[in-house]
């Protein structure tokens, strides 16, 4: 069920007739929010969420970076009364019930509660996954939870094939550019390396940067790339992905022009597995970490968006100058190509085909 804004206060449309739209409806006007979104996810999700939500403590809390930016954690409802909902929904924009429903929602408009929604999906997969490996790391991962991680590895299907090449650089016409950014993020999205609204692209060319606006789905970048001046800063580059700091510290600093951001499951459930015992930063990993950790040979980064010391602008950049890439702590993972994002792009794919051979290897599937 899907409700947009409503043409005047107070009244919501919806896509169709359910007897769940009542207290949906009274609860997100106490909380004075204008779209929500109430779905059961496609499998394999269903059966993720169903499994996370079967647990004694009803609250999911994954650790991932796109869970901290939109959701904190997902409170896990009986059912979806406008007491329980109201209650929920109170300090959060997300919430899932046991029989595996997501409700998102959002202050003004369906776009940005699908982005909840999205958010929300990729926790469950992090979680699920995160999850499992943990107990199988501490020899508690039981039969029943081996039978439905079999039940979504069904679901999820074979690894999917490599992609054909993206366009040979460099570009050097604005229109050139522009498409070889688009076609780089519908690529990504297609293959499953990052949610559509999610994720960023850059292209250098001379002491320009093209790059992705902020909140840009990657899979519709038509109108959504900028043009913002090297080195920067400049007034423009509020309009810009929030990565721009390490985008143009990368293009400045190494010899890479194309820079390609995704944010591929298994790297980021990968990337917080750490066993360091007694570690000083536990618990504060994405901010900082004092190890040096290397990911299918690229090395694992802490590092927050935006500026600042422990940005990503800071801890990003010396990483792809070295490796071409960079994983960041439970956020996703950065790419770079000298010609063009062919390069990147194939780091990005076969980093994340590695990390997902080495997950189910470590699970013994």
């Amino acid at each position: 069920m899907v409700s947009p804004p409503p043409e005047k206060a107070g009244a919501l449309a919806w896509n169709r007739n359910d007897p769940r739209t009542l207290p949906l409806e009274r609860a997100v006007a106490r909380l004075g929010r204008r779209a929500v979104i109430a779905a059961r996810p496609a499998e394999p999700y269903r059966t993720m969420l169903r499994h996370l939500a079967a647990a004694p403590i009803r609250l999911i809390q994954p650790d991932d970076f796109e869970t901290r930016i939109f959701l904190t954690d997902l409170p896990v409802l009986e059912t979806l009364t406008e007491e329980e909902l109201t209650a929920a929904l109170a300090g959060r924009r997300g919430a899932v019930t046991r029989d595996g429903t997501i409700v998102a929602t959002a202050k003004r408009d369906p776009d940005t509660a699908l982005v909840i929604y999205s958010a929300a999906c990729f926790a469950i997969f992090v979680t699920f996954f995160s999850d499992l490996l943990r107990k199988r790391r501490q020899g508690e991962l039981s039969g029943e939870a081996r039978r439905t991680l079999k039940a979504v590895r069904d679901n999820l299907g074979p690894p999917v094939p490599p992609p054909p090449a993206l366009a040979s650089g460099p570009f050097s016409s604005p229109g050139e550019i522009r498409e070889a950014i688009a076609a780089a993020g519908r690529l990504t999205v297609q293959q499953g390396l990052v949610d559509a609204n999610f994720g960023n692209v850059s292209y250098r060319h001379g002491d320009e940067l093209f790059i992705t606006g902020r909140g840009s789905p990657l899979d519709a970048l038509a109108g959504r790339i900028l043009v913002v001046p090297l080195p920067g800063p400049s007034h423009g580059d509020a309009a810009a992905s929030t990565e721009l700091p390490a985008h143009r510290r990368i293009v400045l600093e190494t010899p890479y022009r194309a820079v390609l951001h995704g944010h591929p499951k298994f790297s980021v459930i990968l990337s917080m597995d750490c066993r360091e015992e007694g570690c000083p930063e536990r618990g504060n990993c994405h901010r900082r970490c004092p190890r040096e950790r290397l990911l299918a040979g690229i090395p694992v980064v802490a590092g927050e968006a935006g500026a600042g010391p422990d940005s990503l602008g800071n801890t990003v950049p010396p990483a792809v100058r070295d490796h071409g890439a960079a994983v960041v702590f439970g956020h996703g993972v950065f790419t770079a190509g000298r010609r063009d994002f062919h390069e990147a792009f194939t780091r990005l794919y076969d980093l994340e085909s590695t990390c997902r051979d080495i997950y189910f290897r470590i699970l013994g599937d």
